[in-house]
């Protein structure tokens, strides 16, 4: 063999050593469930044989359950603790020194775990960001699986965008630029809260300082935001645009603006507002601390309409491409039908969800309508196709 091919070959050789060693070890992978829009894993707590359902919440640092679910499991209190929660603080028990049974059998040893008096969401507790500091979180959208990686040699998917992030007190910080009105832009550090449900949420200091309730905005609707049983005031409508580190603008996103009252007038986080799953959930992404660092792919729903309001509903299109209400906007009278979250819809006045996916368009249609207009929903329920009639408000 003479020389230049010698060394060809070794060359060859060399860099297929170079990219077996760049291959990082898969630990596992543990399946997930989708519920209101959210992440939930479901997992058992040291002996007990109770399964749990914990919302997978990168919002938060650690793990938290509440009282009721802890007295259930018998979870023993070792200490006490101050905690943040969006609005303000309060005082909590913590337990430590449990271990996390995943329901693929994968276990997370020696955790702690905060106890609030209560939880949102209907869901036993939550898992912050406890896996995220031992391992290269994976979440994927497609497959509803969650897979945890050896930081050593872990390489992005190929076409990821590779976002940087900062990483102050456990919480993940994005930097987004927010437009009210078209060319007024005003930038800020956002939580990334696979934890919330909606788009964006900007906090009160950072409100006030940019005086976004008066830069033009304009108000649909008035609602609150509950984090661990604190409640702050919000107004809710929609900006010009959002973006956030190198991702393409959204535009005519809808918005939450915290109002001031109460606690939050004085709460100081740290932090500008938190980027929810109704944008997230658009993006299969992986969380690399030992990099600082969040991996975009988009996923199957990038494209789905955003989330409306069409009274007396807040409605969106869920992963699989189901338009379903997610919260409400007004009072349902006693002549109404009071339809759940979660409620599937086929229709409204006529044009069904599937041309709605399609064409944004008919969504504009049907929030263009003049009040009192009477809305004719279409909707399932225990396999039942029925219809509710609602004035448009």
């Amino acid at each position: 063999m003479n020389l230049k091919k010698y060394m060809a070959m070794l060359a060859l050789c060399v860099g297929s050593i170079t990219l077996l060693q760049a291959q990082s070890k898969l630990v596992t992978t543990i399946p997930f469930e989708i519920i209101r829009g959210s992440i939930v894993l479901k997992v058992k707590i040291n002996d007990n044989s109770k399964t749990l359902r914990l919302l997978f919440d990168t919002g938060a640092d650690g793990m938290a359950v509440a009282k009721t679910t802890a007295d259930s499991i018998g979870l023993k209190v070792t200490r006490n603790n101050n905690a943040s929660v969006v609005g303000g603080s309060m005082k909590i028990d913590v337990s430590d020194g449990n271990d996390i049974h995943m329901e693929n059998g994968f276990v997370l040893k020696n955790q702690g775990i905060a106890i609030f008096p209560k939880l949102d969401k209907g869901l036993d507790g939550l898992i912050g960001n406890t896996m995220t500091k031992r391992y290269v979180t994976k979440v994927d959208f497609n497959k509803y699986e969650l897979s945890l990686y050896e930081f050593e040699n872990y390489q992005p998917e190929k076409g990821s965008t590779v976002i940087p992030i900062t990483i102050p007190d456990g919480l993940f910080i994005i930097p987004g630029n927010v437009e009210i009105v078209a060319g007024k832009t005003h930038v800020g550090n956002f939580v990334f809260d696979t934890g919330a449900s909606y788009n964006l949420i900007c906090f009160r200091p950072f409100v006030k300082k940019n005086k976004l309730l008066i830069s033009g905005f304009k108000s649909d609707y008035h609602a609150s935001t509950v984090s661990m049983g604190v409640s702050s005031p919000t107004f809710n409508g929609k900006a010009s645009s959002f973006s956030f580190a190198n991702t393409q603008p959204l535009k005519n996103m809808p918005i939450t603006l915290m109002a001031g009252g109460g606690q939050n007038e004085d709460w100081n986080p740290g932090f500008d507002g938190s980027i929810g799953m109704g944008i997230i959930s658009r993006y299969n992404f992986t969380i690399n601390r030992q990099k600082n660092e969040i991996y975009f792919m988009p996923n199957h729903s990038l494209n789905y309409p955003l989330g409306f309001n069409l009274s007396p509903y807040l409605m969106a299109f869920n992963l699989k491409g189901e338009l379903e209400i997610t919260g409400h906007v007004r009072v349902i009278f006693d002549n109404e039908v009071s339809l759940p979250t979660g409620t599937k819809i086929n229709s409204i006045n006529g044009i069904t969800a599937k041309a709605m996916l399609a064409d944004a368009s008919k969504i504009e249609q049907l929030k263009a309508l003049p009040r009192n207009t009477e809305l004719k929903i279409s909707y399932v329920d225990n396999n039942k196709q029925l219809t509710a009639t609602y004035p448009k408000q």
